[in-house]
């Protein structure tokens, strides 16, 4: 397995060396069987400007962010045409504890990405000997403001068992949206939030993953 791993890393590597850009991880700051943070490079091509990296931010404004973070969805009893659409149901993208493991992991890989790189981070939980929960996107800074790319927000999967070690390909792709989410990323207060073009993403993440920026410094 560890030649496999040592091949695997190489074949980054020489693709990163000879001009190519990676879709997946191609450094990690945390990893264990059920959770990662990492470094994801991305084009010239992927992005409408240069990220503010390596950035030095605060783990206290991580958290500030990740608090206010919220899934919306509307109720499928007030979807109807002519209907008012009334009041969203409201999923909070991550819980107490969860924050208090990445924000300081998020924290310390913004302060080694590169203008290029994008931080990435994925979470895996069984909720059966079947099934398994999938959480993954990134964070990048531009100047004052830190954008959220949700990419799969509890999404639920089949867990492999036919192999000893085996690594989703969404580990590897923390940017891969395994299928369509409905509804929306808001951050809370609204008054903090900016509603990311779709240019400025470009090609970085793979579908259309939920998206939202906030002005994290103004939350001091």
């Amino acid at each position: 397995m560890k030649v496999l791993a040592g091949l695997g890393f190489c074949m980054v590597w020489l693709l990163v060396a000879c001009g190519g850009t990676p879709h997946v991880v191609t450094q990690k700051v945390y990893e264990d069987p059920n959770r990662e943070v990492g470094l994801q490079i991305v084009s010239e091509s992927s992005r409408g400007q240069t990220f503010s990296h390596p950035a030095y931010l605060k783990e206290s404004d991580i958290a500030n962010v990740m608090n206010g973070l919220y899934v919306e969805r509307q109720s499928a009893a007030l979807s109807l045409p002519l209907l008012d659409k009334g009041e969203a149901d409201r999923y909070p993208v991550f819980s107490p504890n969860e924050i208090g493991f990445f924000a300081p992991l998020l924290a310390q890989g913004l302060g080694q990405a590169q203008p290029n790189e994008v931080v990435t981070f994925y979470e895996r939980g069984e909720i059966s000997h079947v099934h398994q929960l999938t959480t993954s996107g990134g964070i990048f800074l531009q100047e004052n403001v830190l954008y959220v790319i949700l990419s799969n927000h509890a999404a639920q999967t089949e867990i492999w068992q036919d192999v000893e070690e085996y690594h989703s390909p969404v580990r590897l792709q923390p940017l891969k949206q395994l299928e369509p989410q409905p509804g929306r990323l808001v951050f809370d207060p609204p008054q903090f939030m900016v509603t990311p073009q779709k240019e400025s993403f470009g090609t970085i993440a793979t579908g259309k993953p939920l998206q939202v920026g906030v002005r994290f410094r103004e939350l001091r």
